[in-house]
């Protein structure tokens, strides 16, 4: 307690050092306690869901590894073989029209089996959940439970919504229930109606017919190990009745919370490595501030330690006063990282990603605070302590008196700028490095000409399109409507457009001459119609577009391919009327087209065919390339689908530019964020040089003095001022650079055709920081330069 009275009365003595130390720590552990809410969120509290621990997703793994997506034939194998799993649940997700007093609007969901609230532990605040009955065989499949949210913004909150019937895709479904707030992780999903696997035979194929989600939930005391084990020697034994190209997969089970935010990982620890850096680069530069004061403190230190204080006592003292500081940092940290939250949770879109997704300073949370801010005040306090307690005693009270500096203390002083120095080029190289590969994915060659075209989907219910020539009909019908709208130059459909976020196929293909290899090659698909090549300007490198005569499900059957897959199935001969094996048919090659960035700009063309709409008309996007701007035809487009159909409505309307902007939305965020934090970190370290400078300086005068007493030219002290400067800048450059390379492992994944050593981004980062250290040693040396020896002398 003598000690912590102490120290409270030293730093109120230096109110100026200890605002600014404080204020330096509270940023550091601020944005390390922000972020780590984020990653505490998706990485390490359990989801919020009753006994989230023991919720797994269930997968098949294709050849190629990776968790995939499976069927409803291969889920009701696993219901039946599955002793280690307390339940499962499959989901499927679903669009439907819902239609109301006039208004149409297409809704999100997801047609899930019997037990998928049971197995996430959520029961309907009003209503019931699904019975047995409605996901069987003759059960009625027609009532729905609504999300909290639907419930809230479709029918205002009316408890009288349960029984009420709703006009669903032409069918009238009854309301049974209705979820609690924010109760699924998903925000797109708005209802839940019954899967109905085992009542339709087309969901029980195992070859993805009907492509699910599946969940389960450990029993008691089971493992994930052991649940996989188990599955995958069921399914060794019913092998054979699976198909050919999934003779080699296996099971797989991993925990829930990965499933849903795995994939974040990266960039989670990507941003909490920065964020740690920045708290270093404080520790550096508080650790300066208190070898500069401890200066000021030479006599007192020396005279104490002359009356009998040991150096373990001196130490401790001293280490009281840091672990003041840095409480008082924490403190004021933590309220930052508290009102830092909801900004990062806006700007990372977390809020609309995973709105039922907790981010909040819990116990967890605060105890990485607490052990942030411990670790900072020994980081931050133990050379200085250590440095300051052991002078030469006589050597000590007669430097007070000159107010010189040991060489023990700017030993330490120049470790420390080194070291920030060294830090701050890792944050820097790697905002550059987020930057240089930004540039390339967004400049990448996409395969389409993205400027001036309009993407919508519209989804035909079966029931009032139950065939496929109902379906083309449609479709022709919308193609002819929206080709004579005023400003419309073309015109197409597909199953999936490029960059659509939400949709794409995928099946094995093979030469028709190599059976042997039906199980290697799976390349995307997608059915077209109209001018879809030309709506989207991919250019036709071989052979013809589709007429219509293909478009015919008793014309010989042909296809599209990329560019892609021709060179790798054709290496050596013309792809053009070579056969090729797909989906239990041979497809002749009729046109090679160029290859499409599918996903992502950030993500290269992929093997890809195309189909005639006849073969597959289950999905419809409408692509419009135009005159004028594209959203000015909002409207237009509009009002041409309702008049083919007056209950029809659209979605998903949006540019092409913006869903290729949408597509690299992520890596805009993490370059944003570092190149936030690097440009703290620069303003740290330019901080620190400058205090170090200033400092080393003031202690200099007397030299300084002398030497233009004697006869030194204004440009030898400039030099040997700056000098000292630029060497600890140019060690930690180099120290920097070599660290760049290790950091650039870190951010691999989100690194695109750009090197960890790129030479232009760590050329401009030298640059950067020989600059801006330049700046920060301006004032030191003008003050250097204007040393007026008499008054140094006499001042001595």
């Amino acid at each position: 307690m003598h000690d912590l009275r102490f120290a409270v009365r030293q730093l109120l003595k230096t109110p100026g050092f200890t605002l600014v130390a404080v204020l330096t720590l509270a940023l550091g552990i601020g944005a390390n306690t922000a972020i780590f809410s984020i990653v505490n969120a998706l990485l390490l509290r359990p989801l919020p869901y009753r006994d989230a621990g023991r919720l797994v997703q269930v997968a098949e793994l294709p050849n190629g590894g990776g968790f995939g997506a499976t069927d409803g034939g291969v889920f009701t194998d696993w219901e039946s073989q599955t002793t280690q799993l307390e339940a499962i649940a499959a989901q499927h997700a679903v669009n439907k029209n819902f239609t109301s007093d006039g208004d149409v609007a297409q809704l999100s969901g997801i047609e899930v089996s019997a037990r998928y609230l049971s197995v996430l532990g959520i029961k309907p605040v009003l209503g019931r959940d699904f019975a047995p009955e409605e996901d069987a065989p003759g059960g009625n499949r027609h009532v729905i439970i609504l999300t909290h949210e639907l419930w809230q913004s479709r029918f205002g909150g009316d408890p009288a919504v349960l029984g009420r019937a709703l006009a669903i895709d032409g069918d009238s479904f009854t309301v049974i229930g209705v979820l609690p707030p924010r109760a699924l992780i998903n925000p797109t999903v708005l209802f839940l109606t019954p899967a109905t696997i085992r009542a339709d035979a087309y969901k029980l194929v195992r070859n993805y017919n009907y492509v699910c989600f599946v969940i389960g939930r450990l029993k008691p005391g089971a493992t994930i190990e052991g649940a996989t084990a188990e599955l995958v020697t069921a399914r060794a034994a019913i092998n054979s009745q699976y198909p050919a190209f999934k003779q080699n997969w296996s099971v797989g089970i991993r925990s829930l919370q990965e499933a849903f935010f795995g994939n974040s990982r990266p960039f989670a620890l990507t941003l909490l490595a920065a964020v740690g850096a920045i708290l270093l680069i404080a520790c550096a530069n508080v650790a300066n501030l208190l070898l500069a004061r401890a200066a000021s403190r030479q006599g007192e230190i020396a005279m104490r330690i002359a009356l009998g204080a040991s150096t373990g006592r001196i130490v401790r003292q001293l280490m009281t006063e840091s672990m003041l500081l840095a409480v008082a940092g924490g403190l004021a940290g933590t309220l930052f990282g508290a009102w830092a939250i909801e900004p990062l949770k806006i700007f990372t879109q977390l809020s609309a990603r995973a709105p039922g997704l907790v981010v909040d300073l819990d116990a967890r949370v605060f105890a990485f605070t607490l052990g942030a801010t411990v670790l900072t005040g020994m980081i931050f306090g133990l050379i200085p302590a250590l440095s300051t307690a052991r002078p030469n005693i006589n050597q000590g009270i007669s430097e007070a008196t000159r107010g010189s500096s040991s060489a023990g203390r700017r030993r330490a002083q120049s470790f420390l700028i080194v070291a920030e120095t060294a830090l701050t080029v890792v944050l820097l190289a790697c905002a550059g490095l987020l930057l240089r590969s930004f540039q390339r994915a967004f400049d990448a060659d996409a395969g389409f000409d993205r400027g001036n075209v309009l993407v919508f989907s519209v989804t035909q219910p079966g029931r009032k399109a139950p065939t496929v020539e109902h379906r083309l009909r449609f479709a022709q019908d919308i193609l002819r409507r929206v080709g004579e709208v005023p400003g419309v130059a073309h015109v197409g459909i597909a199953s999936s457009t490029p960059m659509n976020g939400r949709i794409g196929f995928g099946d094995f293909v093979s030469r028709e001459d190599q059976p042997a290899t039906r199980n290697d090659l799976n390349a995307g698909f997608d059915s077209v119609d109209g001018d879809y090549f030309q709506a989207l300007r991919i250019p036709l490198l071989r052979g013809r577009f589709f007429t219509a005569a293909d478009n015919n499900d008793r014309a010989p059957r042909v296809m599209i391919v990329n560019e892609a897959l021709a060179l790798r199935l054709f290496p050596d001969r013309d792809p053009l009327g070579q056969l090729l094996h797909f989906k239990n048919a041979a497809w002749e090659i009729v046109g090679v087209v160029g290859s499409v960035r599918q996903f992502q700009l950030d993500v290269n063309p992929v093997p890809q065919v195309y189909l005639p709409e006849v073969h597959f008309p289950w999905s419809t996007t409408v692509v419009v390339r135009t005159h004028v701007p594209p959203l000015t035809l909002a409207d237009d487009m509009r009002r041409a689908v309702l008049a083919v159909d007056p209950e029809q409505p659209i979605a998903n309307l949006t540019s092409l530019e913006q869903a290729v902007e949408a597509s690299l939305q992520n890596r805009r965020i993490l370059l944003t964020l570092i190149g936030i934090f690097a440009t703290v970190a620069l303003a740290l370290a330019c901080l620190g040089i400058y205090g170090v400078m200033a400092y080393t300086v003031a202690q200099r005068t007397r030299e300084i003095g002398i030497r233009i007493a004697l006869g030194a030219e204004l440009r030898r002290v400039v030099a040997l001022v700056l000098g000292d400067a630029m060497q600890l800048v140019g060690l930690g450059l180099l120290i920097g650079v070599a660290a760049t390379y290790a950091a650039s492992r870190l951010i691999s994944a989100q690194l695109y055709a750009t090197s960890g050593t790129d030479p232009v981004v760590l050329t401009a980062v030298a640059l950067v920081l020989a600059t801006v250290a330049l700046l920060a040693c301006w004032i030191p040396v003008r003050r250097a330069a204007r040393v007026n020896p008499v008054e140094a002398l006499r001042a001595e």
